[in-house]
């Protein structure tokens, strides 16, 4: 597999197919977040009659997943080039990706499919959604936080960012499934977004909340808000609202895809709209079932099977044991009689959905006992994800 992987002296070709499979223009700028991102990623190629056909990146990244802390890669830019077009190529090299992943002891993967049916393929299922808000300014009222206390202070990405980081470090030991933003991935935000920060000082006037908008003609829309205290949380959104004399339209593009338009006094001008976002999948299956946050703190050994087609090591069948908090995990034959696949396993794992819905719906087809076992162990928390790669 490591064959698969190519390096800086395939940079620019991998640019180049780049450019043309997402039909993407050449520019200083885009050249630099790209190159930041190729520096930092595992990349993937595959050549054909001596030219890269087929590429995609892997970034080695983290998440918290309701205090556990999982690695977890991104995986992005998987494209082939046209005249390569049913060849196989990007399955290959996404097999291969999972297979070095695996290897690593990277527990889990994200990505953001063009296709949800494709990346089934290969063990992945949608867990993220977002919820996507948007009114008319004129029919947007004039919000006041119920104590006024501190300010919102308007400033630059540059000027914010030794300010907002460690906001956002202290909110993320606790996400679900959210992303642990390293000091790259910061980094790398400069040269991508070209967002404008509206940063909350308590009466301390320490910063104590941020809201991240990006402006265009006639546009406000909110893409990331981390308020840790209901007076952070009112005093952004006011400051938002308070926007309305200079745009026609507000957006809110929210990680948490639950309904929050009952916020406003009078929601019917409110448009709200549930919106498919990323996908995930298990690769560690034992290492991310040994240290899940179990609702539970005792559980009699339970048996269950998994089917993972792409990652043999996954599949066969599994006892968990948990006395006083601590899980025990041992996989004790390769039997997959009444086995869960890891895409289901996945998604209710995470809390997408339950076990009992996933029945339900014909996704699953497990025995009732098992299926009320993993709808009491596992989390019933909506995962968030707000990054994008």
């Amino acid at each position: 597999m490591a064959d698969h992987r190519i390096g800086a002296a395939e940079r620019d070709a991998f640019y180049q197919l780049y450019l043309t499979c997402f039909n993407a223009t050449d520019s200083p700028a885009r050249r630099q977040f790209f190159n930041f991102r190729y520096d930092h990623g595992w990349i993937f190629g595959k050549k054909a009659h001596g030219k890269l056909v087929s590429g995609l990146y892997s970034l080695p990244l983290a998440v918290n997943f309701h205090g556990v802390d999982y690695p977890m890669n991104g995986i992005g830019d998987v494209m082939t080039a046209p005249e390569a077009a049913g060849s196989g190529g990007a399955g290959e090299l996404l097999q291969a990706s999972l297979v070095e992943m695996l290897q690593a002891g990277v527990t889990l993967a994200y990505l953001a499919p063009f296709s949800y049916r494709y990346y089934r393929q290969f063990g992945y299922e949608q867990v993220f959604n977002h919820m996507h808000y948007s009114i008319s300014t004129d029919k947007m009222p004039a919000l006041h936080p119920k104590v006024k206390v501190g300010y919102v202070e308007r400033l630059t990405w540059d000027e914010a960012l030794p300010k907002i980081k460690p906001i956002y470090a202290h909110q993320s030991m606790n996400l679900a499934g959210g992303m642990i933003r390293k000091d790259w991935w910061w980094e790398y935000l400069t040269y991508k977004r070209h967002w404008d920060v509206g940063l909350y000082r308590d009466a301390q006037d320490l910063p104590a909340g941020y809201v991240l908008y990006e402006r265009d003609a006639d546009t406000l829309t909110v893409k990331e808000l981390i308020a840790p205290t209901p007076v952070a949380y009112q005093t952004l959104i006011a400051f938002i609202a308070a926007n309305r004399n200079s745009f026609h339209h507000l957006v809110f593009d929210d990680p948490d895809a639950r309904y929050r338009g009952d916020l406003l006094p009078e929601p019917y001008p409110l448009t709200a709209q549930v919106v498919p976002y990323m996908m995930a999948r298990i690769v560690n299956l034992d290492d991310f079932l040994l240290r899940y946050p179990y609702l539970v703190d005792e559980l009699p050994t339970f048996t269950f099977a998994v089917q993972d087609d792409n990652l043999p090591q996954n599949t066969g069948t599994w006892q968990l044991t948990i006395h006083q908090g601590a899980a025990a995990l041992a996989k004790v034959s390769d039997d997959t009689t009444d086995a869960i696949s890891i895409q289901a396993l996945t998604k209710a794992a995470f809390g997408a959905q339950s076990m009992a819905d996933l029945a339900r719906s014909g996704k699953v087809t497990l025995p009732a006992a098992q299926i009320e076992i993993f709808d009491t162990i596992f989390t019933h928390v909506l995962p968030q994800f707000q990054d994008y790669f």
